[in-house]
């Protein structure tokens, strides 16, 4: 059995970016603006969403766009929140929140939205975190946290029961949800 390894975020990911610095024109629609408030048990949640002109989207470099298979994660403020991407779906944010894309010859991206999601990984970036009132991971210091790694294969079959068990708490999730809004609606 091959031993799991020892890497830098940085060398397992293609880019670690983040969203815009400029602070964007809003619309009335168009492409949702999110903000960590946004990330609500590490998904996306579209509620009370600003927006943007698809030309603001569409100017932006596409490191800053994130795709299917990145994560995305809030490193300024309430820093830690991973967010697995797995629809195509335009969105911008700011310097805020981080897209880490990874480098799938080294990294089954889910098993890096998981590595993200661990309390040891948390507590290396909270070590690296600077500031008192808005705690903040740097970009450098997130591209130099070390995670271990085991081979592709592991990580594929460590991805397949984790994510077996999120779909699991998302059906339950999804049952509480339509329970409480019956018993609102019943007299």
């Amino acid at each position: 059995m091959e031993e799991w390894k020892e890497y830098k975020l940085g060398e397992v990911c293609k880019s670690i970016a983040d969203g815009d610095h400029m602070p964007p024109p809003k619309t009335d629609k168009g492409i949702p603006f999110v903000t960590i408030s946004n990330i609500v048990g590490n998904r996306l949640d579209f509620a009370n969403t600003h927006f943007v002109p698809q030309s603001y989207y569409d100017d932006l470099d596409d490191k800053r766009r994130p795709h299917i298979g990145d994560t995305i994660y809030s490193v300024v403020g309430t820093f830690g929140k991973p967010v697995y991407v797995n629809e195509e779906k335009p969105i911008v944010f700011q310097r805020h929140i981080a897209i880490l894309r990874p480098d799938n010859s080294m990294i089954v991206p889910q098993f890096l939205f998981y590595t993200l999601l661990s309390p040891q990984f948390y507590r290396k970036a909270d070590v690296m975190a600077i500031g008192a009132v808005q705690r903040t991971i740097s970009l450098t210091s997130l591209r130099n946290v070390t995670i271990q790694l085991p081979p592709l294969d592991i990580q594929s079959k460590i991805v397949g029961m984790l994510s077996s068990l999120d779909n699991k708490i998302e059906v339950n999730r999804r049952i509480n949800e339509n329970l409480e809004l019956r018993d609102t609606l019943l007299p």
